[in-house]
């Protein structure tokens, strides 16, 4: 279901991006007989892809609010990662297993843009710090049956949209607000919707309770 919703996400934006290229298309054919041309310069093809490829993009993470981030390890994904597409991504956005493959399609995307963008692209060895920081500080995944409390449904249903299950001691119960708060605003860029503030209350008193070890 999860998938299936996201593949309907990227061919919407697929799509969205060729009816920009088509139209640009259309804005560069002759004028008719009798109209003045218009040479007002047209955005590339190549310019209009990529920014709309780069809509929904979350706005990131500040460089010191990552983790150890005077590790070299945080100060080469700063350096690539937060520049011209997006904000530094946070570890825990997502787990070990799903990193190595965020991180090659971010690769594969960014060999392929014209050098005129400027985009820099890590070397081999810069590409195994920023795998072994971000894996070493990757979401902590919930490998045991979650307590059965008033919210699991919810929490279950809306978290795993984006991301697998965060294990609710990942957190300490007073830091569960801002958290959830922070992935709501993720999901309003990423996915347009979020669950109504009700519904995030919920899960952020589910989270904090868990998280106490309550029963």
């Amino acid at each position: 279901m999860v998938r299936s919703r996201m593949r309907r996400n990227g061919l919407a934006r697929i799509g969205f991006a060729v009816a920009v290229v088509w139209g640009i298309a259309a804005c560069s054919e002759p004028a008719p007989s009798g109209q003045a041309e218009d040479t007002t310069p047209q955005p590339g093809v190549s310019d209009v892809v990529l920014a709309s490829a780069m809509v929904g993009l979350p706005a990131g993470t500040a460089p010191a609010d990552l983790p150890d981030p005077e590790s070299e390890g945080a100060t080469v994904l700063t350096k690539y990662c937060a520049t011209a597409c997006h904000g530094a991504p946070s570890p825990g956005a997502h787990s070990a297993t799903d990193w190595p493959v965020v991180l090659r399609r971010m690769w594969l995307r960014t060999e392929g843009l014209p050098t005129s963008y400027g985009v820099p692209v890590p070397d081999a060895r810069e590409r195994v710090l920023i795998l072994n920081y971000v894996l070493g500080n990757a979401l902590e995944v919930s490998n045991t049956a979650l307590p059965a409390r008033p919210g699991r449904e919810l929490f279950t249903s809306t978290c795993s949209r984006c991301h697998e299950l965060p294990d609710p001691r990942q957190h300490s119960a007073n830091d569960w607000a801002a958290v959830v708060i922070r992935m709501r605003q993720h999901m309003v860029q990423m996915l347009r919707q979020s669950p109504p503030q009700s519904q995030v209350q919920e899960i952020i008193l589910y989270l904090e309770q868990v998280s106490r070890g309550a029963s």
